[in-house]
């Protein structure tokens, strides 16, 4: 019997050049792949950071702007600006501190300031400004009330002319024009027809609750002052009360807003607020909140009604005259503190300021030896260039830049 034929079909398969091929066109498909995803990563990252930035600079401006316009309230008489404030809080570790009685200072690196209390850090032209705003919270008495009896140092009580509005928990500041005395800042602890007392420690009720002072100095006050027989009579503002209305109270306010440095990150920057007038319970130290991130940058200028025209201010058709109600120039620090003691508080009716916000992310260099190009030309506002080159990376990042002119509307509706 002759044995079956069995057809065998052919081998199939890749052959080894077909493997290799086809591994090939894989990869430079996963490439193409991957350029297109890295292109669109990095405008996606464009537009979020840049949409960051924009959000932070909108956010730091409205907190300001917002401080700025409520500037000089308690105390919004221009004659007596400037003076120094002798101040105490027990609940701060260092207890002694100052204040200067101005409803905006501009602290400018390299420049000095009324009282000394200007830190003035950093280098000038490169470091950010600090600007203090200060206020009032009283909603009944605008006015200052005069003092009928000599004060002596050491005294807890004083004779006033009217405590209308005076209120237990009232922050009060006394001040003695022209006598080149310093100001106080006391807490009333007992209020009068015509008599505020502030004793050190004393307790009072505030809104049915017993509160502690801790403004008042151990001892009394530091300063005499002259009453209605003096020279000068001393005058009396109050700033509002510490802790009514008792679910939400308005305090005082004076705050400090400055660009903060981590240094454990080099290159982020934030917008912080330091408040004088609140304690950190954690650092017995002012407390300091941050308002924003990646703030590069922040300048401000003031904006004086002087009648001296410098080409700052394009509106006015080239006529200036002081006490017209418009701003004739806008002033650095250093050039405005030059101008003291002569007015020019009298003449303050608006700041001018600009915060740069930054994009958080940097972006990768893309010019011939590594050098970042994202931003060739610093940014630029009313008051000139931002110099940037404190950090050596600047040009890594994009910038926003807000700003806006504040009329000091308190200071403007003064009592003289």
């Amino acid at each position: 019997m002759r044995p079956s034929l069995h057809l065998h079909a052919p081998d199939r398969g890749f052959s080894m050049v077909e493997l290799m091929i086809a591994m090939l066109i894989g990869l430079i498909g996963m490439i193409i792949i991957f350029q297109v995803f890295e292109v669109s990563e990095g405008i996606k990252r464009t537009t979020t950071s840049g949409g960051d930035a924009q959000q932070n600079g909108a956010v730091a401006l409205y907190v300001v702007e917002h401080d700025l316009r409520n500037a000089g309230m308690g105390f919004n008489d221009a004659l007596y600006a400037g003076c120094n404030i002798l101040a105490f809080d027990s609940t701060r570790a260092a207890q002694n501190f100052t204040m200067t009685l101005l409803p905006a200072l501009i602290c400018a690196p390299g420049s000095t300031a009324p009282g000394g209390n200007c830190p003035g850090t950093g280098t000038a032209g490169t470091s950010p400004d600090q600007l203090t705003i200060f206020y009032g919270s009283n909603p009944l008495v605008a006015n200052a009330t005069t003092i009928t009896a000599n004060v002596p140092a050491g005294n807890s009580t004083m004779q006033v002319s009217n405590s209308y509005g005076y209120r237990p928990g009232d922050l009060l500041v006394l001040l003695q024009p022209a006598a080149g005395t310093n100001c106080s800042l006391v807490e009333a602890t007992a209020v009068a027809a015509t008599a505020v007392s502030y004793v050190t420690g004393g307790s009072y009720l505030s809104a049915g609750v017993n509160k502690t002072a801790r403004f008042n100095r151990p001892g009394g006050l530091s300063v005499a002052y002259g009453g209605v027989a003096s020279a000068n009579v001393t005058r009396v503002f109050n700033l509002g009360n510490l802790y009514e209305p008792p679910n939400a109270p308005a305090l005082p306010v004076h705050n400090t807003y400055a660009i903060n440095t981590n240094p454990a990150q080099p290159n982020f920057r934030s917008l912080t607020v330091a408040s004088a007038l609140v304690v950190d319970t954690a650092t017995s130290a002012p407390q300091v909140s941050a308002v924003a991130d990646n703030i590069v940058q922040l300048r401000a200028q003031y904006g004086v009604d002087d009648g001296v025209g410098d080409g700052s201010v394009a509106f006015g058709g080239g006529i200036f005259v002081a006490g017209d109600g418009l701003v004739d120039r806008f002033v650095s620090a250093a050039v405005f503190n030059a101008l003291l003691p002569t007015p020019p508080w009298q003449s303050l009716i608006a700041v001018r300021l600009a915060i740069v916000a930054r994009s958080a992310l940097a972006e990768k260099p893309t010019g011939a030896g590594g050098t970042c190009e994202t931003t060739m030309i610093p940014p630029t506002w009313s008051g000139g260039n931002f110099n940037l080159s404190a950090d050596p990376d600047w040009q890594c990042y994009r910038y926003r830049v807000f700003e806006t002119t504040v009329p000091l509307r308190n200071w403007i509706w003064r009592s003289s």
